[in-house]
Formats: C-alpha cells, sequence, structure tokens
C-alpha cells in the first residue's frame, strides 16, 4: 500500500489538504475525493497539489472534495503561501510570492506574527462580467452585470453573476441567511441550465446603519463540487466585485463567513485583493487505496 504524507490548512474555515507533488505522481482526482471525506478519508473542501513551475515560485493544482479539477482557490493558494514555506519551497519572510494557477499567476502578500505566517492578502486580478467568459446564459444583463431569475416553488432569487478565477453567483436576500436552506437551494442553482459549467452560489446579507452605510456583510457559500463550505476566498471576491458594481461599498468590504472574516480592496488596476488569516491544523501520512 502506497503512503502520502499530507499537511492540512485552514483560511477562515475553509479548510483543505495539502501535499507535495513535485516528486510524486497519483491519480490525484481519485485522491483528493477520498481524503476529503469526512467519513472515510481526513475531511476537508479538497485538496490542493504543489508542482514545479517555470513561470512562478510554483504551481498550485487544486482539486474539489468530489474529485473535479478547480481553476482557483483564494483562500487556497494564501494557504498554499504557508505550505511551500513549510517545505522548504520558498525562503521565509522573502517578499512577495509567485503562484502559477489555472486562473493565472497570483501574487500572495505574506504577514507574520512571531516569524510563522498567520495571514496573507492575493491579488486576485479583475473580476469578468462577460457572459460568455463566465459562462451563463443570462436572463438580463443589469449595470453591466449578467442576471439570472431563479425559481424554485415560492422562492424567487436574482442571481448576479461574475468570474473570480471560477464562476459564482450571488443572490442578496432579506431572510437571515443562517436561515436560508442552502443544502437545498444550493445544488439546485449549482447546475441549473443556465451555468453551463456548474456555479459557486453565495447568500449574502447587507447590513447598514441609519445612514445608508454598509456596517456588515454577512455570507454563507456552496461551493461547485465541494457543497457547503464555511468560507471561499473566490467567492468573497465574487461579492465585493458585485456589490461595488452595486454601489453598496467604496474601496474596501468586509465579509463575515461562517469560518471567519474575509476582506477585499480595490487597486487602482480595478483587480481585486483578498486578504484573510492562515491556520496550520496538522500534518500526517495517508494511505493510498
Amino acid at each position: 500500500m502506497q503512503t502520502i504524507k499530507f499537511s492540512k490548512y485552514t483560511g477562515a474555515g475553509n479548510n483543505y489538504i495539502f501535499v507535495d507533488g513535485r516528486e510524486t505522481n497519483h491519480n490525484w482526482n481519485h485522491l483528493a475525493k477520498s481524503i476529503s471525506d469526512k467519513n472515510f478519508g481526513i475531511g476537508s473542501d479538497g485538496l490542493i497539489v504543489l508542482d514545479k513551475s517555470n513561470i512562478a515560485d510554483f504551481e498550485m493544482i487544486m482539486f474539489n472534495a468530489d474529485g473535479s479539477e478547480g481553476e482557483m482557490c483564494g483562500n487556497g493558494v494564501r494557504c498554499m503561501a504557508r505550505f511551500a514555506e513549510d517545505v522548504e519551497v520558498i525562503t521565509p519572510k522573502q517578499g512577495n510570492i509567485k503562484v502559477a494557477t489555472k486562473a493565472g499567476i497570483k501574487i500572495i502578500n505574506p504577514y507574520y506574527e512571531n516569524n510563522i505566517m498567520t495571514k496573507a492578502s492575493v491579488n486576485m486580478g479583475a473580476p469578468i462580467f462577460e457572459a460568455t467568459e463566465i459562462p451563463v446564459h443570462p436572463d438580463e444583463i443589469s449595470s453591466g452585470i449578467p442576471i439570472v431569475n431563479f425559481n424554485y416553488k415560492d422562492l424567487s432569487l436574482r442571481l448576479y453573476c461574475v468570474n473570480t478565477g471560477v464562476p459564482h453567483c450571488i443572490a442578496y436576500i432579506d431572510e437571515p441567511v443562517y436561515d436560508f436552506e442552502l443544502e437545498k437551494i444550493g445544488p439546485l442553482v449549482e447546475k441549473h441550465e443556465k451555468f453551463p459549467q456548474g456555479v459557486n452560489f453565495e447568500i449574502v446579507n447587507i447590513k447598514t446603519d441609519e445612514d445608508g452605510e454598509l456596517v456588515n456583510t454577512i455570507v454563507r457559500v456552496w461551493e461547485r463540487g465541494s457543497g457547503i463550505t464555511l468560507a471561499c476566498g473566490t467567492g468573497a471576491t465574487a461579492v465585493a466585485a458585485i456589490s461595488k458594481k452595486l454601489n453598496h461599498f467604496d474601496d474596501v468590504i468586509h465579509m463575515n463567513f461562517p469560518g471567519g472574516d474575509l476582506s477585499c480592496n480595490f487597486s487602482k488596476e480595478s483587480s481585486i485583493n483578498l486578504e484573510g488569516p492562515i491556520e496550520y491544523i496538522g500534518s500526517g501520512t495517508y494511505s493510498i487505496n
């Protein structure tokens, strides 16, 4: 029986298994599905493999919990920087870290406490609102945002769509997000015919003060290929991108997810910087059947 060394990290509750794939090769899709299983594996939101790169410090290959390969993970790429440092692929405190992903090169800016990387920001690039590049077959376009009108029994949602490395749709709701039946509606949205490649789905509560100023943004997530997760970096970026378009905030937005807080700000080039915590959970050896 083969074994493989792994480490587990979390970014605001968005937890992944990380392995060093530079000198080994496996059926990563199968491994992702088995190791992510919370009953018979380690349990995680997916598997992230570190590999060599000719264009960056290293490459990130990301797999969802169902074994499908993903293009990008905002929290995963931030945690990958800590993993790369821990396995000595990069030098501690070397400064900005370049990571190759299927969504392009991402630049990580790490932050340290007591010589340990505890937080990092990543430039997620500019959001994409072109329907064919999300991709989505919208019912309408409003304020430059493709919109799908989702209806199920007595529920009607306006889904605002964007690609932030992977396709996302956002629904702003009045009902508290923790009362919303995400476990029922999430898979219906993910596999809706309007989204030819599937979609990640966020439900959002916007809280404002008496003057209409944004004071809190509460988000829950259904991730394509993984289901309900405690946070999502590309999802936070999507909420920021659409909320900015709808004039909900100026330049910085702080979001509360079930697993913790993430924030986004806009650069002069209209790209979005995602910032949040990194926590090491543990390491071990996993037997591969």
